[in-house]
């Protein structure tokens, strides 16, 4: 079957079973955009250790969705310590710390921020937000120009371009040690030294997706399949993913995954040993533990889940709110109310 046979197979799935569904406003263009860059994109041209995951950014638009009423269990009084206010001409894209984060200044400027001392300090001026980014607590990667470019983070030091990668045909990049790590649909993982050279494909990953290094996953094109396993790709180790009963478009990490059972979105073990009914969570877990969605974020590890107070009011008459890698954050009070999920500290 050709590429573009696919394309139009996936499409008519995703119709005829949104017939029979409520789907939120804009998610079928998603999902189309979704499979038509899967079905199409092969790698055309040659491209988080410190955290231990690689994060995924787009800009300019970060999802935003309406929350649900917020309950008593407000991360203000959950997680003190991971909520902070910061300027309301800054957007945060990424965790980098405990207390830092990655922000996209006003003026033009990838900057650190740190909760601490409230104060941020320049990376790089760039004459547009980044569409794909990736951090650890040392540096930042990101895609122009057809081309990798990375920045140191806290010494002094200029962007310098690493080498060629087709932006449209990658859809998640990370930093590996001294590794620009990324995977192109249909294509597998590639690397390449961040000090240059020739990209090569990380061994025994043809058909599997970054996830966050060093997992990757064998996830389909149709969203409503589920993928059937998780490979760390530095150990090799394989993890078999057995959906939990009826539950559908499963998105793994080693150890949690969520997905869909007629309405309700179920987060479960990925050896399906254990699942709970939850309500709009959704993709791929922070860290292998955070999930996001409908104005609650669950933490897996711990069984917490909890809400945003103070979240402003959107036109629709919900509360709104945007997320980037291991970020939360809305509008108050004239400036941007941040969860660094960085902060929250491990059981």
């Amino acid at each position: 079957m050709t590429s573009e046979e696919k394309l139009a197979q996936a499409l008519r799935t995703i119709a005829d079973r949104a017939e029979n569904q409520d789907v939120l406003p804009g998610m079928m263009a998603k999902r189309r955009c979704r499979v038509r860059r899967r079905v199409r994109g092969t790698l055309a041209a040659v491209c988080v250790a410190a955290l231990g995951w690689g994060m995924l950014v787009v800009w300019p638009a970060p999802p935003t969705v309406d929350t649900a009423v917020p309950g008593g269990n407000a991360v203000e009084r959950v997680w003190p310590q991971a909520v902070f206010t910061m300027s309301g001409r800054s957007r945060p894209l990424a965790a980098i710390s405990a207390t830092e984060v990655l922000l996209w200044a006003e003026r033009g400027t990838l900057e650190v921020y740190d909760a601490a001392s409230k104060r941020s300090r320049t990376v790089a001026a760039l004459p547009q937000a980044p569409r794909y980014l990736a951090v650890d607590r040392e540096r930042v990667l990101w895609l122009a120009d057809g081309h990798a470019w990375i920045a140191p983070l806290r010494a002094s030091g200029q962007a310098r371009k690493v080498g060629p990668i087709a932006g449209e045909n990658v859809d998640r990049i990370a930093l590996a040690g001294q590794d620009i790590v990324w995977s192109a649909p249909l294509d597998g993982v590639w690397r390449m030294r961040i000090d240059g050279g020739a990209p090569e494909r990380v061994a025994k990953s043809k058909g599997l997706q970054l996830v966050e290094w060093p997992w990757a996953a064998d996830e389909p094109l149709e969203v409503h399949a589920n993928p059937a396993r998780v490979v760390n790709l530095q150990t090799g180790r394989t993890i078999k993913i057995r959906p939990a009963s009826g539950v559908e478009g499963l998105r793994c990490g080693p150890t949690w995954c969520t997905g869909k059972r007629g309405e309700d979105s179920i987060v479960q073990r990925s050896d399906g040993s254990w699942n709970q009914v939850h309500q709009g969570l959704r993709g791929y877990p922070y860290r292998d533990r955070f999930f996001t969605g409908s104005g609650e974020i669950y933490d897996a590890r711990t069984e917490t889940t909890v809400t945003f107070e103070g979240a402003k009011l959107g036109t629709s008459g919900g509360r709104q709110w945007s997320a980037g890698s291991g970020v939360i954050f809305w509008t108050q009070g004239g400036g941007v109310r941040v969860v660094n999920l960085a902060a929250v500290p491990q059981p």
